[in-house]
């Protein structure tokens, strides 16, 4: 009997060194289906052609370049036209956002939203790689790796129309995005507004946004740190203000959102030497950066909805009363399109009514006194309860 008893205590010792061990780490994050060679191959289509301000021919084209990739994937493209005319008597522009939704089974959505457009300038008209075209190129293969694998909340990616028309009206997409949303009932349920844009950068250094909500924002910039996109993602860098489409939602008092963009396009200092100028092409952007941006973009969601499902699941909170239908086959892959004709050298400074802006649109705001929203409140059932 000694024997026995001697043979079993290695067991023992061996169950109650599991029994105290700590648990192990959380696993590594493993790398969401996103491929910054697909998107550059975006980038390469929209600056293919030229010039893009909103409510012009090529502004048209690209908003129609962006939904035909769309429809590709068989993706059905919803479009929001709005009307800006900058004076009462002046000239009016049409224009229009396009967005895609893919459903989850849980209640509440997350919304990621760029531009396709330029700004108007003078002389030789920059094409718009970086500023207007790399957030679209990231949302576009977003779109291929939601469609493959859906998260467990409805996502919506918006592609802003005139967000850069006019520097005394700017970010005119994000106005009608947010208007839409409101006019459909979906604020309530909207969990995240994020805004990118100038992420192709192939120097690209992201730094905080003090205008994003706090804890959501974290979430990208921890993810950003665990995948290894802690250089692109700097953690010790100063914050920056952004004076972008997000602060449009901030406006009008939701502030559950965050903003990804590199202010620095060609140097150290905003807005940087590229900045629109001919400068800002294909050959200073990266699929790298994209890359980098769309990892990190697709990781955050996953987390996000992933968090938002544990809350819902201890709260009770029922899943949607009917299934979303599954997504029709794509389509085979589009050709790029063409630009009609080759764009002119220009006499003199398109959309005259619009003057240049002297000043870069990333302004530094002022420091809130308070900090953002932490947490992600519940809606309350009862309006009356808002209130108190």
């Amino acid at each position: 009997m000694k024997i026995l008893r001697f043979a079993a205590l290695p067991w023992i010792a061996l169950a109650l060194a599991c029994a105290t061990a700590p648990p192990p780490p959380p696993p590594a994050l493993g790398p969401p289906p996103f491929s910054g060679e697909r998107a550059y191959e975006q980038l390469r289509k929209l600056t293919a052609l030229g010039p893009r301000v909103g409510g012009t021919p090529a502004g048209a084209q690209a908003r129609a370049l962006v939904r035909a990739e769309l429809e590709a994937l068989g993706l059905e493209v919803n479009e929001e036209p709005f009307v800006y005319t900058p004076e009462p008597e002046g000239e009016s522009y049409a224009l229009a956002n396009l967005w895609v939704e893919f459903p989850g089974p849980h209640v509440g959505l997350f919304v990621a939203a760029t531009p396709f457009d330029t700004a108007p300038g003078s002389g030789t008209a920059p094409v718009g790689a970086n500023e207007g075209a790399s957030g679209a190129a990231v949302l576009l293969e977003l779109a291929r790796t939601l469609r493959e694998r859906p998260l467990t909340h409805s996502v919506r990616l918006y592609f802003l129309d005139g967000e850069l028309l006019d520097p005394d009206a700017a970010f005119l997409g994000s106005e009608h995005a947010y208007l839409g949303l409101q006019e459909a009932g979906a604020l309530p349920d909207l969990r995240l507004f994020l805004y990118l844009h100038q992420v192709g950068d192939a120097d690209l250094e992201i730094r905080r946004d003090r205008l994003s909500d706090r804890r959501l924002r974290e979430v990208f910039f921890d993810v950003a740190a665990r995948g290894g996109f802690a250089e692109e993602f700097p953690s010790a860098a100063p914050y920056d203000a952004k004076r972008l489409g997000h602060g449009v939602l901030v406006a009008h008092d939701f502030r559950r959102v965050v903003a990804l963009a590199d202010l620095r396009y060609g140097g150290s200092e905003i807005p940087g030497e590229y900045w629109r100028t001919i400068d800002d092409d294909l050959a200073h952007c990266s699929p790298e950066s994209l890359a980098a941006v769309g990892w990190v973009v697709r990781a955050g969601l996953e987390t996000l909805s992933e968090q938002q499902a544990n809350i819902d699941r201890i709260r009770g909170t029922p899943l949607r009363a009917e299934a979303p239908e599954p997504l029709p086959e794509p389509l085979e892959p589009v050709e790029p399109l063409e630009p009609t004709e080759p764009l002119p050298e220009p006499t003199e400074p398109p959309n005259e009514a619009l003057p240049e802006s002297t000043e870069p649109p990333n302004e530094a705001l002022p420091e809130s006194t308070e900090p953002p929203n932490e947490a992600l409140p519940e809606p309350p059932a009862d309006p009356a309860a808002a209130a108190e």
